[in-house]
């Protein structure tokens, strides 16, 4: 296992790479991305210190199917897949944990899927606010609305319109590639049902879930 530096908009994997290492993130952030025919993309996922990319390709020796960035400047973990793989046949204990985390990644894909589909974006936005919040333990998210437009599935007038909403309401205050959260029980309020159903989920899964340190 080595340490690596992730900066923002490092590239892990793109659709039909081989996965030839997992990353374990400890103070960056990554999104997983399905990208569309005419390259519009959205976010299926964000994956933090709570868990772990690459896994099941890594296991099934197989090639990535998304696109998977840092979303999020900060430190990772990296192990070669081979080698995961090689522990995991030897561990039916490792092998399953590393299925519980796969899973927990995949239930948050498909409650994502299903809020882009029911669920305004205002209160999208404020969920993908919090949850990047909770992975850096940290009032201060650096994202810029290129990324949240990504996140949200939306044009970016639309981010932008949704942030100077929120901004003249003391809710946040925005700068350049970075978003102060000033009020997150007034944020946590404005959020859909999905948010506290991923926190269940991981902690039924994994038994923890990424929160604000002080919350």
């Amino acid at each position: 296992m080595t340490f690596v530096e992730l900066a923002s908009g490092d590239v892990l994997y793109e659709p039909g790479d081989a996965v030839d290492w997992v990353y374990f993130p400890s103070t960056a952030v990554l999104s997983v991305i399905t990208i569309m025919g005419d390259g519009r993309s959205v976010e299926s996922g964000t994956v933090g210190r709570e868990s772990v990319v690459g896994v099941l390709a890594a296991l099934g020796s197989a090639a990535a199917f998304s696109r998977t960035v840092a979303q999020i400047p900060g430190h990772a973990i990296r192990l070669s897949s081979s080698r995961l793989r090689n522990r995991a046949n030897e561990s039916a204990h490792l092998r399953g944990l590393l299925l519980r985390h796969s899973l927990a990644n995949l239930a948050q894909a498909e409650q994502s899927v299903a809020c882009n589909a029911l669920h305004d974006v205002r209160a999208r936005l404020c969920r993908w606010l919090l949850m990047s919040q909770d992975r850096t333990d940290s009032d201060i998210v650096r994202l810029t609305q290129h990324y949240l437009a990504t996140m949200v599935g939306v044009q970016r007038t639309t981010v932008t319109q949704l942030l100077a909403d929120l901004a003249a309401e003391d809710v946040i205050r925005k700068g350049r590639g970075r978003i102060e959260i000033l009020d997150r029980k007034r944020m946590r309020a404005g959020v859909c049902e999905c948010y506290a159903i991923m926190q269940s989920t991981l902690e039924r899964l994994i038994g923890d879930a990424p929160t604000l340190a002080a919350e």
